[in-house]
């Protein structure tokens, strides 16, 4: 399975490598007092190099799986992160949706960098796994990225309460989703529709 290597000529996403985990360190390091109110607890094992050497290898194991795509966004320089862009969850038949999640240096904010990653990205995890659906979730608060995933087509479809521990309290988020109008089935999708042989119960 080819690993996705998109640009728009100002910024690259891709998979990271092991050769991005100083790139990693620093753009999480940097951003961590930044990026806390919106994320869950972080162990400081997560700031090692240890960790991000497992979950790149995890990360490349997933996509060929197909179980889940971690992105990060690169400036021009294809060395510098600035964001990630995370699909996780992605469940096949019957359902064909994952679950995408985001983060932006805020260094970045406003400038209509993460805009141009998650086009990208969308298009590709639409197309390259055939998804009808991606949902995104956000803090009630978090207008940015209200106004973000508006932009992006996502419709708004409910309010889940203490749906996700962030930073360390049970926080309310919106429910948003963009579904793939006139989706239809590759071929080997096909064929577990037509035999219900997908690995989703009800």
């Amino acid at each position: 399975m080819s690993r996705p290597y998109l640009q728009d000529g100002s910024l690259i996403v891709r998979l990271a490598e092991t050769s991005d985990i100083p790139a990693l360190l620093h753009y999480h390091l940097s951003n961590r007092a930044a990026l806390a109110p919106f994320s869950p607890r972080r162990s400081e094992q997560f700031y090692s190099a240890e960790y991000w050497q497992l979950q790149i290898a995890l990360s490349h194991s997933h996509f060929e799986q197909a179980r889940s795509c971690r992105l990060s966004v690169f400036e021009p320089d294809n060395r510098s992160v600035i964001g990630e862009i995370n699909f996780s969850n992605l469940v096949p038949y019957p359902f064909y949706a994952a679950t995408l999640g985001y983060s932006l240096d805020p260094a970045h904010w406003g400038r209509g960098r993460m805009h141009q990653a998650l086009t990208l990205a969308l298009d590709f995890v639409f197309e390259h796994f055939n998804l009808h659906r991606v949902m995104a979730n956000y803090l009630p608060d978090n207008q940015r990225s209200a106004r973000l995933l508006e932009r992006l087509g996502f419709e708004r479809e409910g309010l889940a309460r203490d749906y996700l521990l962030i930073d360390g309290v049970w926080r309310d988020h919106v429910l948003t989703a963009l579904t793939r109008r006139g989706w239809s089935a590759h071929d080997g999708q096909r064929e577990l529709i037509e035999n219900g042989n997908g690995g989703c119960q009800t």
